[in-house]
């Protein structure tokens, strides 16, 4: 797909997993994710459209959200909007030379009013930093370590460990099991009864967890996991329509337009058309 991922760690010694990521408007991002460290996603331009754990919201240019280790998430270009995007992903490792606790940690960056704007100007720091000035990663190690401050001393609030603090958190393991089931099985058919025995849940309740968390039914997100990824063949790959369509899951070629039509509002082919039209874009 359209989406450009461009990996900024300056040199080996900045903590942190540093990305700038383009969006298009034109694209539909489906697969879900989760990791061990934290993240923050910071909107440099236009909106994002961002689900965490099941709930869904704007982010606004300016403005960051942030995913704590192992929130199921997923961030694409809000509708009819391209956005980019500065990811930073924490490092654990460092972190814990200075909090030893941090693997049981949660961040909060929403309970004192002051500190979002804190790390927002932060963040735009790192954003605004000459990448080719002499010595900038020594800039972009100050700002992380800036970041890491504030998160820490402000933002810090408990341990998942200690019972007694443990705030109730939904149990996400049923959906990161089905999501990687999904994700490594969608070219070949897989019924309801199939993901919902993997996971040990009747199929009625799985359909309604899985709503809960991915907000799109079963059926949707595996006809949205085959779509992206057969565009992306024959954006990629330059295969047929026909081939894109059986080689990632779709019953046929109807199928496939179909569920194009209904996301993207156009056919494959001109879908694919109007991809490797825009300005910039290298045609195969």
């Amino acid at each position: 797909m359209d989406y450009q991922y461009n990996v900024a760690n300056y040199d080996k010694n900045i903590p942190a997993a540093i990305m700038y990521l383009d969006l298009s408007s034109d694209t539909h991002k489906t697969e879900l994710q989760w990791h061990r460290e934290p993240e923050i996603v910071y909107v440099l331009e236009g909106r994002a459209e961002c689900t965490r754990n099941g709930a869904s919201q704007i982010v606004e240019q300016g403005d960051f959200i942030l995913f704590n280790s192992e929130d199921v998430h997923l961030v694409r270009s809000a509708e009819g909007k391209s956005c980019r995007l500065l990811c930073i992903n924490f490092s654990f490792e460092y972190i814990r030379m200075f909090c030893k606790s941090v693997d049981s940690v949660f961040f909060d960056v929403n309970d004192s009013p002051d500190v979002r704007p804190q790390l927002a100007q932060v963040l735009q720091s790192i954003a605004d930093t000459d990448r080719s000035a002499p010595y900038a990663s020594l800039m972009i190690i100050a700002q992380i370590n800036r970041l890491y401050y504030i998160m820490l001393t402000r933002c810090m609030c408990f341990c998942r460990a200690a019972a007694s603090v443990m705030q109730p958190k939904r149990d996400f393991s049923y959906a990161k099991t089905a999501i990687a089931y999904i994700n490594e099985n969608f070219r070949r058919e897989i019924p309801l009864d199939e993901i919902s025995a993997v996971v040990n849940l009747s199929p009625s309740y799985f359909s309604k967890y899985f709503k809960s968390v991915t907000q799109v039914s079963f059926s949707e997100y595996l006809a949205n996991l085959r779509l992206e990824n057969a565009v992306s063949d024959m954006l990629e790959n330059n295969v047929t329509v026909s081939t894109a369509a059986l080689e990632n899951g779709f019953a046929n070629v109807k199928s496939f337009i179909t569920q194009c039509k209904k996301v993207y509002d156009c056919t494959p082919a001109q879908y694919r058309k109007k991809l490797l039209n825009k300005p910039g874009k290298k045609k195969n």
